[in-house]
């Protein structure tokens, strides 16, 4: 297996023929303004270097799965501050059963939906390609990270994408060489 390639996203600069995977996390700093990131180092490299991409036309792809896991944790980060809101005490105890359905719900589901939106507009829209992909691979590096992270991992070492990303997972000494270009301020 070729060697992973771990590099300081704000030291990197983009080729004209290169391939860029967002993991979520990046979404989350670029697009989840609940998430309070504007105010740190880490969003202002992450956003210039997507800033950048767009200004030269360099392509961004992006799967339904990252999609789905931008919503997920938007409509969590949204229940989360609306539980430990003192004032809202007792009314959102349980996601599924207080939260989801609500008027607040409906009204976070709004902005997930304006966001991907956005998103959608900007990059190419992958296949996910699970017929062509070796699951036990998957499987044997998921035990280091996580299951979608491992998915990505082997998607973009199949696709040549270099994967963007604020996840240590990705950064670990102990992940196994599989010929992956990672950026990420997380180094």
């Amino acid at each position: 297996m070729a060697k992973n390639n771990v590099i300081k996203l704000s030291t990197y600069t983009a080729k004209a023929d290169d391939v860029f995977f967002f993991d979520n996390n990046i979404w989350m700093f670029i697009f989840c303004p609940l998430a309070n990131y504007s105010k740190g180092k880490k969003q202002h490299h992450y956003s210039a270097f997507f800033k950048s991409l767009l200004s030269r036309k360099l392509h961004i792809y992006t799967s339904s799965l990252v999609l789905s896991e931008f919503a997920n944790r938007y409509l969590r980060l949204d229940f989360d501050i609306v539980r430990s809101d003192p004032k809202q005490a007792g009314v959102y105890n349980n996601f599924k059963k207080d939260y989801v359905g609500s008027e607040r719900y409906k009204k976070t589901v709004k902005e997930v939906k304006q966001q991907l939106k956005q998103i959608v507009s900007i990059c190419q829209k992958c296949s996910d390609e699970f017929n062509s992909i070796d699951t036990n691979m998957v499987f044997e590096l998921f035990e280091t990270i996580g299951f979608n992270d491992s998915y990505y991992a082997h998607l973009a070492t199949k696709k040549n994408w270099k994967i963007v990303t604020d996840d240590s997972d990705f950064i670990k000494t102990n992940l196994p060489s599989i010929g992956l270009t990672i950026l990420s301020e997380a180094v």
